[in-house]
């Protein structure tokens, strides 16, 4: 039962991306709901107005 060759393997610890490659990934995130948000506040006042 002690044998080593059967324990479980445990993986090397990761480190967290680059602090750009993050800052990258919430700009652009935050870009798109806000130019989904832009669009929902259009709609919604085009919706109200009549042409």
């Amino acid at each position: 039962m002690s044998d080593p060759s059967n324990a479980p393997h445990v993986a090397p610890p990761t480190a967290p991306p680059p602090l750009g490659t993050r800052m990258l990934g919430f700009f652009l995130l935050a870009g798109t709901m806000w130019v989904a948000g832009l669009l929902a506040l259009f709609r919604a006042v085009f919706a109200l107005v009549p042409t």
